[in-house]
């Protein structure tokens, strides 16, 4: 059986539909439990079971352990609620603190590292973040796994995810476990819900709506996109693998379309819809795009572009095809 932490939220369902395809046990750990989702419908308690708990409890943690078989950990979960991505730090608005992100990011993960060590687990699979190659007081030119990262930050889920994977090679090291960190791109699709400018255009058009963003997302903000059935995919390759040649892959589409690129595809693929997006600010890209041949050589990762992604988008809310 498989646990995945954060099992409740966007990135975690789709990982598990991937999985459940496969034939494999999956268990979904989140704060709250969830009615069946429809992307989970034909797996929900039988191939797929979800345990409600927190991941800064060991004891319980020790407990789901000895009650279900659990092999290896997919490890996404992940708070970002009162994170204000753009600047840094935390919103005003927030009742959150710091610390509390802190505590989920940092601490759970070496909760989940102690699950690995205890329990000799097979393999446990971080879920970074392409933010780590993020920095002051420019990015990272290449965003390539074996780049020097900017030694500055002030992204608040690319230093969550910096932490998290340094610590995660340290218990590697220390204890031979097999960990291996993901760094995923700008996810969009099925079973979506956070406030995400592709989302919120795709599923306004499909519903027939305007979408306004003209004070929210600049026309020429960019995304390193990938679709989620293919960045649940791209987990389970590396994740069920019986042996790794690295301990960092890329897991997106490789492109960095901008938003009124994005928007372009919509209007095409739905003629009729009705798109405003904010003024354009003339920035120029900082970095030359993400690479994800490691992906692609080692294990033939073949993932949609923008355009067949929101296509597939599409055909997922008009029909439910996955």
């Amino acid at each position: 059986m498989i646990l995945i932490t954060g099992g409740g939220g966007f990135f975690g369902l789709n990982t598990a539909r991937c999985l459940a395809e496969r034939g494999h046990e999956v268990l979904l750990l989140q704060r709250r439990a969830v009615d069946a989702p429809p992307l989970l419908g034909p797996f929900w308690g039988k191939q797929v079971k979800q345990a409600t708990g927190s991941i800064l409890e060991l004891p319980f943690l020790f407990g789901l352990m000895k009650t279900f078989p659990v092999e290896s950990i997919i490890h996404a979960a992940f708070d970002s609620s009162g994170l204000d991505v753009r600047r840094g730090g935390m919103e005003a608005s927030t009742q959150r603190t710091l610390y509390d992100v802190l505590q989920i990011g940092i601490t759970g993960t070496i909760n989940i590292l102690e699950l690995g060590r205890l329990f000799g687990l097979r393999r446990i699979t971080f879920i970074s973040s392409v933010d780590t190659y993020r920095g002051w007081p420019e990015d990272c030119p290449v965003w390539r796994e074996d780049a020097p990262l900017p030694p500055v930050s002030f992204s608040p889920i690319g230093n969550n995810k910096k932490a998290g994977e340094q610590l995660s090679f340290l218990y590697a090291r220390t204890y031979g476990l097999s960990v291996v960190s993901l760094r995923v791109g700008r996810v969009y699709g099925p079973a979506a819900t956070h406030n995400e400018p592709i989302r919120i255009m795709v599923e306004n058009a499909v519903a027939g709506k305007p979408t306004d963003l003209s004070g929210k997302v600049p026309a020429d903000s960019r995304g390193h996109t990938v679709y989620a059935r293919d960045a649940g995919e791209g987990t389970c390759l590396v994740h069920l693998a019986t042996s790794l040649k690295h301990h960092i892959y890329n897991v997106a589409d490789g492109q960095n379309p901008t938003m009124a690129e994005v928007a372009g595809i919509v209007k095409e693929l739905l003629p009729g819809s009705e798109i405003r997006l904010g003024e354009v600010l003339a920035a120029k890209p900082s970095h030359s795009g993400i690479d994800i041949t490691r992906m692609r050589e080692e294990w033939g990762f073949n993932p949609r572009d923008i355009r067949q992604g929101i296509q597939a988008y599409i055909g997922w809310l008009k029909g439910g095809v996955y």
